[in-house]
């Protein structure tokens, strides 16, 4: 069985287009992308008088064609931003109205996974590949409805269930430990630990199944991030960043405890790495999303062993 696994696209339409072109590449069997799938800002395109404005990193943009106002759409789709066509009234309303802000997003996030699972169908014979999407801490929970409405076309949902991938058994967690930002989907160690373990009594074979748990474990190469200040800034003395673990306790001890075949993870995307965590080969494939670049692991499981793997990224 040969697998694709990424994670932490965070609404890169270029990172989406680059996963789905894996299938012609890499002909894997299962292509997973996993965590964290939509986007986290939206920037107006505001029409004045007969041309559009568009401001983004400092910078402003003046865009007198519609070619133009699409290629910067299709610009910062490409590394993770959400667009607004709107009129300076407009972007008055959403600057004075938190909840008509809040709707844009949303709107613009539900538009864009539609569109992206749209191409998934149109470019990925989900006959012949098992095709995996899973949102992450960073997804509202408006998104699973979304993406369990594409499973008669063959998209798998894999939360709250154990998944049948060619002979081993696939579970999942979108949740993780708690963050200074207060994501949808967080839950303490103790949680976690229960939610793993009502998960872990659905599971016949532990030592041949397949953790998808977005968090990864603690105290390894996979959840190194920079601590923050109170005021979420960088910390750093004399040009160095300083890191720590931030993964949980409780994936590191139920990988430990089960010893699965293998544990993919995202979520740091600072840490991307392999190692092995007793018998169990644990990946964090990383993220470049807003660079619109694709990170990913390809995974090669032969008669019940990780045979081979091999990193992506481009």
């Amino acid at each position: 069985m040969k697998l694709f696994f990424s994670a932490d696209a965070h609404g890169s339409t270029e990172v989406w287009k680059k996963w789905l072109n894996a299938c012609v590449k890499h002909n894997p069997d299962v292509l997973m992308l996993c965590g964290d799938l939509t986007a986290k800002s939206l920037v107006p395109i505001i029409k004045k008088d007969n041309k559009y404005i568009c401001h983004y990193f400092d910078k402003k943009w003046d865009l007198e064609t519609e070619d133009e106002v699409g290629n910067m759409e299709k610009r910062l789709a490409s590394v993770g931003v959400l667009t607004l066509r709107c009129t300076e009234t407009e972007v008055a309303e959403l600057q004075a109205s938190a909840v008509k802000a809040t709707k844009a997003i949303h709107d613009a996030i539900m538009a864009r996974m539609e569109e992206w699972l749209d191409l998934l169908i149109e470019r990925v014979d989900t006959r012949k590949v098992i095709a995996v999407a899973m949102p992450g801490n960073d997804d509202s929970p408006d998104i699973d409805e979304l993406i369990k409405s594409y499973q008669d076309k063959g998209v798998v949902y894999p939360l709250d269930r154990v998944v049948d991938i060619m002979g081993h058994e696939l579970v999942s967690l979108a949740h993780v430990t708690p963050t200074p930002w207060d994501t949808p989907r967080e839950m303490t160690e103790e949680q976690l630990e229960k939610e793993i373990d009502k998960l872990m009594k659905k599971v016949k074979n532990p030592r041949q199944a397949i953790f998808n748990f977005h968090v990864p474990p603690y105290g390894t190469s996979l959840d190194m991030a920079p601590e923050l200040t109170k005021d979420l800034r960088v910390k750093s003395d004399m040009g160095q960043i300083y890191l720590s673990h931030v993964g949980s306790k409780a994936v590191r001890a139920a990988l430990e405890k089960y010893q699965p075949l293998l544990g993919l993870h995202g979520h740091i995307h600072e840490s991307d790495a392999l190692e092995r965590l007793g018998e169990t080969v644990i990946i964090n494939p990383g993220s470049e999303y807003e660079k619109g670049i694709l990170r990913a692991y390809i995974i090669e499981i032969v008669e019940g062993k990780v045979d081979n793997y091999l990193r992506i990224s481009g």
